[in-house]
């Protein structure tokens, strides 16, 4: 098989930057990262695109790098949706079997009514999960298909957002020349590479804390129970800091980051930043505990609303393997001892756990704010395989010529059991909206 029809393209297009990457799956079963690229972001504020010619320059300059790095052309790339408008409801249904059996065609039934109903208008379905089976009263079936029984009742969790979200992220890649492949609710995503396969199933959480929005992610029992985003983020810490301490916001975004502590306690005593004279604003000093009382106080607001969504789950008191912090406000200092705090939770800092060529872009990948990236990669590359591969999404320049890569040496064991459970999709043609990991459906 020609080694460009194997090559995936995924965008993360965030609030502050844009990220892109070109990958593939190895023969054994390795994940391989062969270019990587970002920038700076226009055009979207709180995930959102807002501003279709800014976002598309965005999205040109990333795949653009990506194209010139490895002398190919992208036509088709897998993106992210992000927005406080995603929504996660409980479908329930049932069917009586014709032979006493429970057939595919049965659960096919019960996936597309869950399909129909499960979106309010103006929205679109991307995400089903099934939560429970029941044959005959018998609860905790994995899959139904084959058994003995006379009724069979099945739960989903579907995952929708406004269908404008879709719209204005494919005008935004078009705009910029390319096509979208597919798309993915950010979310549903950002645990594919950071979480393994038992920390699902004991329960764990993943906050992805970006700039603009704040995701959160909740498995247990191997299954997706939430995923959902908060319309805040870094970007209104700074504006605090900014409001609060009376300086321009480069210098709030400057001292955010090399002076701010999430956690008051943390904050050393009789320490200041100090701000410089600039554009008529006279200098000043700003106390660490001051700034820190203001940055608490915003990510107290933050993990609130986190709390609201995950106690909606009523899955709290199950949970086994904790709280996994990603994106790049995790790393803000003390942010780790402040949602243990406010949560009860054991808290780890989140990185790969998928194995990737670490001798490749390691710097740019193996660090908390690749998850929404590298979530986005692995989805795209497990729907392209279920594809066959299509021709035509990444081609080489130059004619029966393949893309150049650089040589590293092999690493990590086998993806293929680490990962086969982290791309939702439905069977037999429903697809993007059922997940391998919850249904085990053949």
């Amino acid at each position: 098989m020609n080694l460009t029809r194997e090559l995936v393209a995924a965008i993360d297009i965030g609030t502050l930057r844009t990220r892109g990457a070109i990958g593939r799956f190895t023969t054994d079963g390795k994940l391989e990262i062969v270019a990587f690229c970002e920038a700076l972001t226009q055009g979207v504020r709180n995930g959102v695109v807002v501003n279709i010619d800014e976002a598309a320059s965005s999205v040109k300059t990333v795949i653009s790098s990506l194209e010139n790095s490895l002398n190919l052309k992208v036509r088709k790339v897998f993106a992210g949706i992000s927005g406080q408008k995603i929504c996660n409801r409980q479908s329930v249904g049932y069917r009586m079997t014709d032979n006493g059996e429970v057939t595919q065609s049965i659960i096919n039934s019960l996936i597309g009514e869950a399909q129909r109903y499960g979106s309010g208008p103006g929205e679109k379905v991307y995400h089903l999960t099934p939560q429970e089976f029941i044959v005959d009263g018998e609860r905790g079936v994995n899959n139904p298909v084959g058994m003995a029984g006379h009724r069979v009742d099945a739960a989903f969790t579907v995952i929708s957002a406004s269908e404008m979200y879709e719209q204005n992220l494919r005008r935004s890649i078009e705009k910029a020349g390319y096509e979208l492949a597919g798309a993915f609710i950010n979310p549903y995503v950002q645990g594919a590479g950071f979480l393994s396969k038992d920390e699902k199933e004991a329960g764990v959480i993943l906050i992805d804390f970006g700039a603009g929005t704040t995701g959160v992610s909740l498995y247990y029992e191997n299954k997706l129970r939430l995923a959902a985003e908060l319309p805040f983020g870094g970007n209104v810490i700074s504006n605090d800091i900014r409001e609060g301490c009376n300086i321009i916001p480069r210098h709030a975004e400057m001292v955010k980051i090399q002076c701010g502590y999430a956690f008051s306690e943390l904050v050393p005593d009789n320490k200041f930043a100090q701000i410089p004279e600039v554009e008529g604003w006279h200098a000043k000093e700003i106390s660490f505990r001051n700034l820190s009382g203001i940055i608490q106080a915003r990510l107290e607001e933050i993990i609130e609303g986190i709390n609201y969504q995950l106690e909606s789950t009523k899955l709290l008191n199950k949970l086994g393997a904790g709280i996994v912090l990603a994106g790049g406000g995790s790393n803000m200092r003390g942010i780790d001892k402040l949602v243990s705090y406010m949560t009860g939770f054991d808290v780890r800092f989140g990185k790969p756990v998928v194995p990737i060529n670490k001798d490749l872009y390691s710097e740019q990948v193996m660090n908390a704010a690749s998850a929404n990236l590298m979530g986005l990669l692995i989805n795209g590359l497990f729907q392209a395989r279920n594809q066959k591969y299509p021709a035509g999404m990444i081609v080489s320049n130059t004619s029966g010529e393949e893309p150049k890569k650089q040589q590293v040496k092999s690493q990590g064991s086998g993806l293929k059991n680490m990962v086969s459970d982290l791309f939702g999709i439905a069977k037999n043609g429903i697809n993007g909206l059922m997940s391998d990991e919850d249904s085990e459906i053949n």
